[in-house]
């Protein structure tokens, strides 16, 4: 691979791992916070909460996949585009 190959693969998928972290967050908390009156309604425990939390996890993940792909790769390419950017035009006003 080249060096910017791996620099554009190890910057994607950092952002990624942190965007799936905190939209996996969000949106398992909303399920979580839907599901709360099945376990009060019925009287059970807080290990019965946590135990259907923890099994809506497997179903949430394939739905945020591919939203924390795409704001990866967003960043990514709106960062190198900004850094070109910013590269470029510093030797031109260097020059005026």
């Amino acid at each position: 691979m080249k060096v910017v190959e791996q620099y554009i693969l190890r910057r994607t998928l950092g952002i990624f791992v942190a965007t799936l972290f905190w939209v996996l967050a969000i949106v398992w908390t909303t399920q979580i916070l839907t599901r709360i009156n099945v376990v009060t309604g019925n009287g059970q425990s807080a290990a019965t909460f946590f135990e259907i939390a923890w099994l809506v996890l497997p179903a949430v993940i394939p739905v945020v996949i591919p939203f924390a792909v795409g704001i990866a790769v967003a960043q990514t390419l709106t960062t190198m585009n900004t850094d070109s950017n910013s590269s470029s035009s510093a030797p031109q006003e260097a020059r005026a």
